[in-house]
Order: structure tokens, then C-alpha cells, then sequence
């Protein structure tokens, strides 16, 4: 509030009183002190605890509008996250999703306008096999053979008949158990990240205001743009997840077990070294020895300091 107060010397008398206390006090407090002063503030006292108060109203309705943005998103969200927890629709958002990311692609690297010679075909298919984990060359697609639209319908086509494959492999029943916790783990995780880059954006955002840009506005637009980043991250990842998954041997995966036990075992011996071998222990037969007798072994040594010392 002392920035709003003039004259000097009133603000000079101002810092005199609030000095010793300025992180404890607040305007009303300033008042105060300058009452018990000078009977009653001055109009410019008055006028400073105005705009004080206006500024400190203004950063509360901010804070409360960005977070009604955020409370937006966070509905949308959770009613997706609802869907999946219900079981409701899981295929269908996973081929839904699927057929947009293979249309994206094909509209990226084989584009309606130029002729099929001219496409990125080798990048395509890169694409096609990373994301989908779906081989064109061995399914037998000459992606120079087709037009745009042609090329289109034989990819959904693969991409759909893929995903049929997977649920015969892994049964329906457990494909849905594994569609629900897969994308249910990647809504949780992208939207933890979401809400921490929303806190970053929050606290610099009011410095837009010095280049003549509503801070809010510029919040809505920057916060609607990493929504829809998340959400475009959300489906890759689920469908990529899914395509390429595959499902455990048992066979295979005990020998990977049982070898890495081995190669465990046998860096455990090699850090051991030969010194720390255990020395052998001597087989005794007939009667007890006693260990001031001597020892067995024909040393000449008692048998408490012979073999006896490991007993």
C-alpha cells in the first residue's frame, strides 16, 4: 500500500510507523496507527486502501476463474475415467481412436493432393508398424498401388482385422480386463502431468498483462491447447499399448527366470573371488575327536586349531 501513498513525507511517516512490523501489518492496521497519530487518516490513506483492496479482489477472481477453466476439464476427465471404470464401450473407443490415428497418418504421409510417387511411403509404413505394430510389406499393401481414399479403406481394414487377431489371442474377456486398467493408468498419469503443467502456467501467466494481453484469455487459450495435447497423447499411447502387446509364455518366461537366476549366481561367485571359497570340510568317520586331541588329518596340530577351528 506505501506505493500509493504521496506525499513523501507522509509516506516517510508512513514507513516511520510500519516499519518494525511491515510483514505483520495490513492496510487496516496502517489505518489504525495513523489514527492513534493524527486522530483520522488522510483522504490519500483512504484512497491508497482502496486500491489496494480492488487489486487484492481482482487476483482472487482471476485465481477463482482460472480454476473454473481447470474444473472443465477436470469434468471431462473424470467422465471418461467413469466410462472406463463401467466398462462401457472399451472396444469401440480403442477402434475409434485407432482408425483416427491411422487416417492422421495417412492424411500426413500420403496426402489427397500429391501423386502416390511423391508420397513418404517409407515413413508411413515406420509409422504404421510403431504404432500399430502392423507390417504393410507383409500383409501384402503396395501403398503406391492405391489412391488416397483407397489407401484409407485398406488401412482401417488391417488395422481393424489386427485388433480382431489380438482379442482371439488373448481371449475377449481378458482383452477388456486389459483395455480398462490400460487406459485407466494412462488418463491417471497424463492427467497428473496436465494439472502440474496448468500450476506452472497459472503463476506466470498474470505477466502477460504487461504486454497488453488479458491474463485470462491467454490462460484459456494456452490451457485449452495442452487439454487437447493430453487428450491426443492419451490415445496414442492407449492404442499403441494395446497393439503391441503380446502375451506371456509360460514356458519361455521360467527358462528367462531361471537364466537370469543363473547369471545372478554366477556374478555373485565371480565378485566372490576364489578367496572367499568355502574351504572344504573334512568327512569324519569312527569315533568323536576331541578337540584337544589330535587331529585326523595327520597334521601334528591339536584339533581345535586344525580342522577343528571351523567347527
Amino acid at each position: 500500500m506505501l506505493r500509493h501513498v504521496e506525499p513523501p513525507a507522509l509516506r516517510a511517516e508512513l514507513e516511520r510507523v510500519t516499519m518494525p512490523r511491515r510483514g505483520a501489518l495490513r492496510g487496516h492496521r496502517v489505518i489504525a496507527a495513523l489514527e492513534a497519530l493524527h486522530g483520522k487518516p488522510p483522504g490519500r490513506i483512504e484512497k491508497a486502501q482502496e486500491a489496494v483492496e480492488a487489486q487484492n479482489f481482482e487476483s482472487r477472481k482471476h485465481l477463482l476463474e482460472y480454476d473454473d477453466v481447470m474444473n472443465k476439464q477436470r469434468e471431462t476427465v473424470y467422465s471418461l475415467r467413469r466410462s472406463f471404470l463401467e466398462g462401457r464401450d472399451q472396444k469401440e473407443f480403442v477402434l475409434e481412436r485407432a482408425e483416427a490415428i491411422a487416417n492422421s497418418l495417412v492424411e500426413t504421409y500420403c496426402p489427397r493432393e500429391q501423386h502416390p510417387d511423391q508420397w513418404n511411403v517409407t515413413q508411413f509404413a515406420n509409422e504404421m508398424l510403431n504404432q500399430f505394430g502392423l507390417d504393410l510389406k507383409a500383409t501384402g499393401v503396395d501403398v503406391t498401388s492405391f489412391n488416397h481414399d483407397e489407401l484409407g479403406g485398406t488401412v482401417l481394414d488391417n488395422v481393424q482385422a489386427r485388433y480382431e487377431e489380438k482379442e482371439k489371442l488373448f481371449g475377449a474377456e481378458m482383452l477388456r480386463w486389459l483395455e480398462r486398467h490400460i487406459l485407466l493408468d494412462i488418463v491417471d498419469a497424463q492427467w497428473k502431468d496436465h494439472l502440474l503443467t496448468l500450476d506452472h502456467l497459472k503463476e506466470g501467466i498474470g505477466l502477460r498483462g504487461y504486454g497488453q494481453k488479458d491474463p485470462l484469455v491467454e490462460f484459456k487459450k494456452e490451457a485449452f491447447d495442452l487439454f487437447e495435447d493430453m487428450m491426443d497423447r492419451i490415445d496414442t499411447e492407449a492404442v499403441r499399448f494395446l497393439f503391441l502387446m503380446q502375451p506371456a509364455r509360460p514356458q519361455e518366461e521360467a527358462k528367462q527366470i531361471e537364466q537370469r537366476q543363473r547369471r545372478q549366481q554366477q556374478n555373485l561367485q565371480f565378485q566372490a573371488g576364489p578367496a572367499q571359497a568355502e574351504a572344504p570340510k573334512p568327512v569324519r568317520s569312527g569315533a568323536k575327536v576331541g578337540r584337544n586331541d589330535p587331529c585326523p588329518c595327520g597334521s601334528g596340530k591339536k584339533y581345535k586349531k586344525c580342522h577343528g577351528a571351523a567347527a
